[in-house]
């Protein structure tokens, strides 16, 4: 190697640990808001979006106590990877597949991909494991089926018809609302309440039937073709 390729690496290097540290402001929680407004620009304009982008991915980690700031903060960064969609799209995918907290990555996604590849990325990634004590799965879960209630489509139902059997009550919620958005359209989710009513009533479940009774009335689904 000569010794322009070494000054290449060593320049390359010593950005790449630059726009780290940048990263790791935005998911420090003692940070300032200017500290952090820095550290995006910075990383936007640093010359390298394939080292900035998984940087930038970190501000979706953070949430600040005030609402408008974090807000805007993430707003600057969806503009700035949306600018850079084709290095942006797999950080994104790969976010909503993995990370903790995705309510802003799932709302990346739904800009960066086409329809039915966004669809499929929220299916391929809700977890269908019927697990009482894992806060982190249950939120995940949740955001995923509240996106997917916006949606219309037949391949929703197999997955929120198990979920409406979750242990956790909050996931198995979400799954009742995202089957009733389904079953407006898809006789198959309108079965699904059908076969919930026909269910034995027990002091476990009384709470969650009623509500299943409350949908099928309100729709009238047991007597009327889904609208």
């Amino acid at each position: 190697m000569g010794l322009l390729d070494t000054w290449r690496d060593f320049r390359a290097n010593q950005r790449g640990r630059s726009f780290e540290k940048m990263g790791d402001l935005l998911k420090n929680q003692i940070t300032t808001k200017e500290q952090r407004w820095e550290a995006i620009e910075g990383l936007a304009s640093g010359g390298d979006f394939a080292l900035a982008a998984p940087q930038l991915m970190k501000r979706f980690e953070l949430v600040v106590d005030h609402g408008i700031v974090d807000k805007r903060e993430k707003d600057r960064v969806v503009e700035i990877l949306i600018e850079n969609s084709e290095v942006a799209r797999p950080l994104v995918c790969e976010a909503v597949r993995k990370q903790k907290r995705i309510s802003w990555p799932i709302k990346l996604a739904e800009k960066l991909l086409a329809q039915e590849q966004y669809l499929d990325l929220l299916l391929e990634s809700l977890n269908t494991e019927n697990v009482l004590f894992d806060e982190a799965l249950h939120e995940r879960n949740i955001e995923l089926l509240l996106a997917l209630k916006e949606i219309s489509s037949p391949k929703i139902v197999d997955k929120a018809r198990v979920l409406v059997r979750s242990r956790d009550e909050q996931v198995r919620m979400a799954a009742l609302e995202c089957l009733e958005a389904q079953a407006r359209e898809h006789e198959q989710a309108r079965q699904c309440f059908i076969e919930l009513l026909a269910e034995p009533l027990t002091d476990d479940n009384s709470r969650f039937i009623g509500l299943v009774k409350a949908i099928v009335a309100r729709h009238n689904w047991e007597t009327a073709s889904p609208k």
